[in-house]
């Protein structure tokens, strides 16, 4: 303090007089003040909906259609109320062999003899083991002639002692039953006869 009195006082100036120090500016600085980053919200994902593609086809489900009622096929022979199941004997091996041999025929049961023409057809009882009721059918579906309660020959009776069998009116079908069937059904000539199941395609009636 003493050297800077006295230079003073030697330039003429007031020893009194305070040096006041320059005023120092600091250039700010290129850098910004170092503030805190924002806080960024982070926003929920949106969820955009799935597009169908338009090119993809989603199959239709199939219309399934309803099952077909299961024909009966079974062959029948059908006259007034009276129905019967028949084995049918169309060809010459079968026709030949008819229900010889047979031990018995089961209750509402039958065979229908076929032939190609109308025509008064005769029959036998060989080898046959119960008797039957002969109805011939004629070509309009008609009885044409029932001969009932034909008897069962005897075991040992010989074919030339057999007795035949033949319809007044001739007939393109016969049927053979159980005897007594015929009456007991209330069968009568002319009455109309209709074939049923497979035989209704093939024969008519």
């Amino acid at each position: 303090m003493i050297l800077i009195s006295a230079l003073m006082a030697a330039c003429g100036g007031d020893a009194t007089t305070q040096i006041v120090p320059p005023t120092v500016t600091i250039a700010p600085t290129d850098a910004p003040t170092a503030a805190p980053v924002p806080t960024v919200a982070t926003a929920e994902p949106t969820l955009m909906p799935t597009l169908a593609n338009p090119l993809t086809r989603v199959p239709a489900t199939p219309t399934v259609p309803p099952s077909p009622t299961p024909i009966d096929t079974t062959p029948t022979v059908t006259i007034g109320g009276a129905s019967f199941t028949v084995d049918l004997a169309d060809t010459p091996e079968t026709r030949f062999q008819g229900l010889s041999g047979r031990p018995v025929l089961e209750e509402g049961t039958g065979m229908l003899f076929v032939f190609q023409e109308e025509r008064q057809h005769t029959f036998w009882m060989k080898d046959m083991r119960f008797p039957l009721d002969m109805i011939w059918i004629n070509a309009d579906c008609a009885i044409a002639d029932i001969i009932a309660d034909v008897p069962n020959p005897p075991p040992d009776q010989k074919d030339g002692a057999l007795p035949t069998y033949s319809p007044s009116a001739p007939g393109t079908f016969v049927l053979e039953l159980n005897a007594g069937v015929a009456a007991a059904s209330g069968l009568q000539t002319g009455d109309q006869t209709t074939l049923g199941g497979s035989l209704t395609a093939r024969f008519g009636c």
